[in-house]
């Protein structure tokens, strides 16, 4: 199944993505399960899943023409955001050289979630903005000290994540979580796939283009740190909630690392894909753009 949420900023409604004319259509899951409010931490744990698989085969469904029908991130706001940095070798190398011998954990604000489409908005004085793009892991269910032959058990789905970053920022925090959180800064979408559709989800390829240009294009295949290793590593010390998203990092060719750097500038349109999990497209404003 492809999950999305659809509707105003704020007043998004659970659906369901389905192959067909015009760009695809919308099962409106809450017309017809008036008890699952949203895909969140509740709806994961309380056999959200199977409810949906339940709905794809009654006869009676309300399903809408896509066109035109805003899309917001696939998942209700989480619990936390946990990315990956320096997870794909060649990203490592052009970064600082360094190849880490464990995982490098951060954490964007769950509040920079936007839509697959919604607009990237600048704050005031950022001139060193960029974008990443990266595999996101869902946890479909509660997950403290799991092993790694037991990890892929515990995956919801997947989705596609633009790792926004405001490069000043996180020079100058000498951290992360900041040039990294701002509102906007977590385009997240356009699906949140079933773990049941994706064959091997580290064997996904990933591309990003800024104004047309290819930046980034990789494999999901050159992940330093695996899918079941993540999980198990991060769960070892951090329980993982229904809902929550792990972001694996991002492959080289980031613009701020270019000469001459490819940064963001109001205006811009950058598009993000990863086989299989869709497209993101993204029009760059400044605050004084935004409505």
């Amino acid at each position: 199944m492809k999950l999305v949420r659809f509707g105003d900023f704020g007043e998004e409604r659970p659906g369901i993505w389905l192959e067909g004319p015009d760009g695809g259509q919308i099962l409106d899951v809450r017309a017809s399960a008036f008890d699952i409010e949203d895909y969140n931490e509740h709806f994961f744990s309380h056999y959200g899943l199977e409810r949906l698989e339940n709905l794809l085969r009654e006869g009676k469904k309300r399903i809408l023409p896509a066109a035109g029908v805003r899309l917001g991130p696939p998942l209700a706001r989480p619990s936390k955001i946990i990315c990956l940095g320096k997870n794909y070798a060649a990203h490592a190398r052009e970064f600082d050289a360094t190849i880490p011998s464990s995982p490098i954990l951060f954490t964007k604000a769950t509040t920079a979630m936007v839509g697959p489409n919604d607009d990237i908005v600048l704050p005031g004085g950022a001139r060193e903005v960029d974008g990443e793009v990266e595999l996101a892991v869902v946890i479909g269910k509660k997950a403290s000290g799991v092993t790694q032959d037991k990890a892929m058990e515990y995956v919801a789905g997947y989705t596609i994540v633009n790792d926004v970053t405001d490069r000043q920022a996180q020079r100058e925090g000498k951290q992360w979580f900041r040039g990294k959180s701002a509102d906007t800064f977590c385009p997240m979408g356009p699906w949140l796939v079933t773990r049941d559709e994706v064959e091997d989800p580290h064997n996904l390829k990933l591309k990003f283009a800024h104004n047309g240009r290819v930046l980034q294009e990789d494999n999901t295949a050159n992940m330093i740190f695996k899918i079941p290793f993540i999980i198990s590593f991060i769960s070892a010390t951090i329980t993982l909630l229904p809902g929550d998203v792990i972001a694996t990092g991002t492959p080289a060719g980031i613009g701020s690392l270019r000469n001459p750097p490819a940064l963001f500038q109001p205006g811009d349109r950058v598009e993000l894909e990863i086989g299989g999990l869709g497209v993101q497209k993204n029009k760059i404003i400044t605050l004084r753009d935004s409505p």
